[in-house]
């Protein structure tokens, strides 16, 4: 190429766990290609996806996260910054203060009718998870401490790179990109509160009169919405679908296997959901990467996402096989050249801006009401 790589950086949901299995991939893309995840031109997070995809974009390294996830050291880190907000409280403080309760009583089933209603009504243009999002009542705990992470880097306001986080609207059962031209304003700490309000579980965020919950609901990943954005190169990492199962021996594991039958069969339904996306990408002109856990990181991976004792293993794993897929391969070998080649250019000095507004606004028409 004659010119930087365009490349754009999809980050899917998982919960806590998610959240490690993200931290570890991204450090290990780092490691292997020398490309910045916060370099990307733009960067769709969904959930948990949506704090890893703040922090990236606001510039704090990957290195910085995996180190802190993992109890490494963070005393010679480059970001001096949030390194000294890291330090005064441990990943495990963190953690513990999570699920915090709202002190409010929650409305205990049908969340929304309305948004019930148009799932029956319009099928094909809504998910099952929105239907079920209005038919569950309203969690009981808040997402306060996930805004308080990202406001310890940015207090207020959006940053700079084009960044979307994405949550449903309670109201009308719509997908709501944050950070899109037409989206709400709000601040980037409120918009992750509003991507990662699991239905049930943490009460909805409020932004604009609206309530809002996790994007999750419409899709664990929302890979399509960059579909036709012109980008050379689309990064999905999306913590729960794989092409791959967990390993099972002996009549202990066979009941074991029967308790994981639920899990196999929703990673199942996600991995078509992202099949579809992905090909509309790839239809549109653009490479897709996609890294999802394989049989190695599901032997880490409990079953219960919310579980943040085991978010240190799992991204432990996820840095190993990421690095073994780059290196091995072979149908990753393009994206990784060019995820090479973008890094060359930055240290050349020829670093792409943020996505142009133009093209975001032209692909504001392309993915509204589809929902395979």
């Amino acid at each position: 190429m004659t010119r930087a790589p365009r490349i754009g950086l999809v980050l899917g949901g998982g919960g806590v766990i998610g959240n490690g299995y993200l931290t570890g991939v991204l450090e290990g893309i780092r490691r292997v290609s020398g490309w910045d995840p916060s370099a990307a031109r733009i960067t769709v997070g969904t959930s948990a996806g949506s704090v890893n995809g703040a922090f990236t974009t606001l510039g704090v390294p990957t290195e910085l996260i995996y180190r802190y996830v993992t109890g490494e050291g963070l005393e010679n880190d480059v970001y001096p910054g949030m390194a000294a907000q890291l330090r005064e409280r441990r990943d495990e403080q963190w953690t513990e203060r999570l699920y915090a309760p709202t002190g409010v009583l929650p409305r205990p089933f049908l969340s929304s009718p309305r948004c019930m209603l148009n799932a029956v009504l319009h099928p094909c243009e809504t998910s099952l998870g929105v239907f079920v999002a209005g038919l569950l009542g309203e969690g009981m705990m808040s997402t306060r401490t996930i805004g308080e992470l990202i406001e310890a880097v940015q207090p207020s306001g959006w940053p700079e790179r084009a960044f979307w986080a994405v949550a449903v609207d309670l109201e009308s059962g719509a997908r709501v990109a944050f950070g899109r031209d037409d989206a709400p304003r709000t601040d980037v700490a409120r918009a992750v509160r509003a991507s990662c309000a699991i239905p049930a579980f943490f009460a909805p965020v409020r932004i604009g009169g609206r309530r809002y919950v996790d994007g999750g609901i419409w899709s664990v990943s929302n890979l399509d919405l960059v579909a036709g954005l012109g980008l050379d190169l689309v990064v999905c990492v999306n913590p729960m679908s794989s092409l791959e199962g967990r390993a099972y021996e002996g009549p202990v594991d066979r009941i074991t296997a029967a308790i994981h039958e639920g899990e196999r069969r929703a990673r199942i339904r996600f991995g078509r959901r992202l099949g579809w996306e992905r090909r509309a990408v790839e239809e549109s002109g653009t490479r897709v990467l996609l890294i999802q856990p394989t049989a190695a990181d599901l032997e880490v991976i409990p079953v219960n996402l919310m579980r943040a004792s085991e978010r240190r293993a799992v991204a432990q794993r996820a840095l190993e096989t990421t690095v073994a897929g780059l290196e091995t391969r072979a149908d990753w070998q393009p994206a990784l050249h060019l995820l090479q080649a973008a890094a060359a250019r930055a240290v050349a000095g020829d670093v792409p801006p943020a996505l142009a507004a133009e093209a975001v606004a032209a692909q504001g028409a392309n993915d509204e009401g589809r929902a395979p």
